[in-house]
C-alpha cells in the first residue's frame, strides 16, 4: 500500500556524523539503484536513500518519526510491531506493490542494534516475466488438453515425463500411471519395440520425423500420424524427445472405403455392359428365331425368352435411373393414391412363387393395413426385399413376409432365414454400391444398388426402415410407413406425413 499523501516538506539537516553512515559508505550506497532507509529504535528516520525520498516524494525526512510521517509505507504494519521498540522486531520479508507507479519490491527488514534496516528491490520486471511465464504456462496447458492428439515427452531413458489426458485415454491409461515409466512397462513387447526404434531414429538424426504406424488403442486397432522430434536443454544439449500423434484410422478407412467404392463402380460398370449386352443379344438371336419358326409352340416359346430377356433390361435400367435420380434431384418422386398394403403384399409374393416355385414365400398380414401410398413405388420396395431375402437364404427356407395395422402406421417386414450379417456391414447396407456378404450364387445378381434405392423409397413416403440379423432370428428388414405419405417434390426432401 502507497504511504498516503502529505505536505511535501523540506528535507532537515542530516544527522550527525555520529548517527550517520560513513561518508564513503554513504557515497556507495546512494549510488545504489534500490531503495532503503534506516530506522532508531524510537522508529525515526536515521537515513533515506535518494531513491527512497524519490517514491515518497520528499514526505519522509531524518529525524521523522515513520508511525506518524507515513504509517502506510509499504504496508510495514503487517509485517513489524510499531508499539515495540524497532530493534526488537524480527526480520522479515514480504513482496510490495506499488500502484501508483506500476512498481513491485521485494522488501527486507533486518533489525540492527542501532534500529531496523528496511531494504527495497526492485523486482517490477521479475514478477512481469514470472507473470508472462504463467500466463503461458496456462496456455500451454489448457491447448495440451483441449486437444484431441496424443502429446507426450520423455527423457533420456525413454520415461514419459509429461503426457496430456488424451494421449494417456487413448492408449487405455490415466496420465498418473503413465508419468515415470517407458514404452516397455506399459505396453507389449511389439509395441514397444516399434517406439523405441522410432525414438532411435529420432536421436540419431536428431531432428524431427513424422511417420504412420497400426498399433493397438484403447477401442482397438488404430492407425497414428506420428511426430518425434528431440529436446533440448538451455546449452543446447539434447535431454529428450517430444512426441505428437493423431489417430487417422477414421480417415484411412474413408480413403479405404472411397478407393473400394471407386474400384467397385468400375467392376459395375463392366457387370452393367455385360448385363445388357447379354440379354440384348438373346433378344436379337431369339428374334431371328422366332421369324424362322414354323409351329406355334415354338413360336410362343421364343417370345417368352425375348420377354424374359427385356425383363433383365426393364430391371437393371430402372435401377441405375433411380440411383441417378435419387442423385441428381435428391430424392425418389413418390405420387400416393389410397390402397391396401395386405393385397400389394400377396400380388407381390405370388409374382416370386410363379418366378421361383421351388421356394416357399409366407405371406401374414394384422390389422388395417390401408393408407395413401404409391403402389408402384412400395410394390419395388417390397419386391427387392423378398428377392433379396431368397436370395441370401437356404434353398430349403421360407421367406416370410408379413404386414401389420399399428394405429397410425403400417409395418412391412421381410424376414429370412441364414447366415446373418456381419455386424460391420450392417450399419453400411444401404449405401450405393454397398453389398452383403457376397456367394458365388449371388455375386451376379447383386449390383449394390437395390437396398439403397428401397430405403429412398421409404424416407419419400416418410417412413423408416431398419434391419436387424442373429443366428438365431435370422435376417429382418422392417419398413414403418405413415398412414398418409404426401407427394415428393422432385427439387428436395418430402414434406412432414399427415398422420
Amino acid at each position: 500500500m502507497a504511504p498516503t499523501p502529505a505536505k511535501k516538506r523540506q528535507r532537515p539537516p542530516a544527522a550527525p556524523p555520529s548517527e550517520a553512515p560513513a561518508v564513503p559508505l554513504l557515497a556507495l550506497l546512494e549510488g545504489l539503484p534500490d531503495a532503503f532507509f534506516l530506522l532508531d529504535a524510537e522508529w525515526r528516520f536515521l537515513y533515506v536513500s535518494p531513491r527512497m525520498a524519490e517514491l515518497t516524494e520528499g514526505r519522509c525526512g531524518t529525524g521523522d518519526d515513520l508511525r506518524r510521517a507515513c504509517p502506510s509505507l509499504l504496508d510495514l504494519r503487517r509485517h513489524v510491531r510499531f508499539e515495540e521498540p524497532a530493534t526488537e522486531q524480527a526480520a522479515a520479508r514480504f513482496e510490495h506493490g506499488w500502484p501508483e507507479r506500476d512498481l513491485c519490491f521485494d522488501v527486507r527488514v533486518r533489525p540492527m542494534e542501532s534500529g531496523l534496516l528496511v531494504h527495497c528491490r526492485d523486482i517490477t520486471g521479475e514478477r512481469r516475466a514470472r507473470e508472462e511465464l504463467r500466463r503461458t504456462s496456462e496456455t500451454f496447458r489448457s491447448i495440451l488438453e483441449g486437444t484431441t492428439d496424443a502429446v507426450y515427452t520423455k527423457d533420456l531413458q525413454g520415461r514419459y515425463q509429461l503426457i496430456n489426458s488424451a494421449g494417456a485415454k487413448a492408449v487405455g491409461y490415466t496420465v498418473e500411471g503413465m508419468l515415470g515409466k517407458t514404452d516397455h512397462e506399459l505396453f507389449a513387447p511389439e509395441v514397444a519395440k516399434a517406439n523405441a526404434a522410432n525414438d532411435r531414429e529420432v536421436y540419431a538424426f536428431g531432428r524431427t520425423v513424422t511417420y504412420e504406424d497400426a498399433q493397438p488403442g484403447a477401442e482397438g486397432p488404430r492407425v497414428w500420424l506420428s511426430t518425434k522430434g528431440v529436446l533440448r536443454d538451455s546449452e543446447g544439449k539434447v535431454s529428450g524427445l517430444f512426441g505428437i500423434s493423431r489417430d487417422i484410422t477414421q480417415r484411412k478407412w474413408a480413403e479405404e472405403e472411397s478407393r473400394r467404392h471407386s474400384e467397385f463402380q468400375e467392376q459395375l460398370m463392366g457387370i452393367v455392359s455385360h448385363d445388357i449386352r447379354s440379354p440384348l443379344g438373346a433378344i436379337m438371336n431369339w428374334s431371328r428365331v422366332l421369324a424362322e419358326s414354323g409351329t406355334a409352340e415354338e413360336a410362343k416359346h421364343t417370345s417368352k425368352r425375348i420377354a424374359t430377356a427385356a425383363v433383365r433390361i426393364e430391371r437393371l435400367t430402372r435401377l441405375l435411373l433411380d440411383f441417378t435420380r435419387t442423385r441428381l434431384v435428391g430424392g425418389v418422386a413418390i405420387e400416393p393414391r389410397s390402397m391396401d398394403l395386405k393385397d400389394l403384399a400377396a400380388k407381390v409374393a405370388h409374382e416370386f412363387r410363379v418366378a421361383f416355385p421351388q421356394r416357399l414365400v409366407e405371406v401374414e398380414h394384422k390389422g388395417n393395413t390401408q393408407g395413401t401410398w404409391d403402389p408402384d413405388r412400395l410394390g419395388q420396395v417390397a419386391s427387392n426385399l423378398v428377392e433379396n431375402a431368397l436370395k441370401y437364404s437356404p434353398a430349403e427356407t421360407p421367406v416370410h413376409l408379413a404386414v401389420r395395422g399399428v394405429r397410425n402406421k403400417v409395418v412391412l417386414e421381410v424376414r429370412n432365414a441364414g447366415r446373418p450379417i456381419p455386424d460391420n456391414l450392417l450399419p453400411h447396407l444401404f449405401e450405393p454400391f454397398r453389398r452383403g456378404p457376397q456367394t458365388a450364387r449371388t455375386l451376379k445378381m447383386s449390383y449394390g444398388l437395390g437396398l439403397y434405392i428401397v430405403r429412398e423409397i421409404v424416407q419419400a413416403h416418410g417412413g423408416t426402415i431398419e434391419v436387424s440379423s442373429s443366428e438365431g432370428e435370422g435376417t429382418a428388414f422392417t419398413v414403418t410407413l405413415p398412414r398418409r405419405s404426401q407427394p415428393t417434390r422432385p427439387n428436395g426432401p418430402p414434406p412432414p406425413p399427415s398422420l
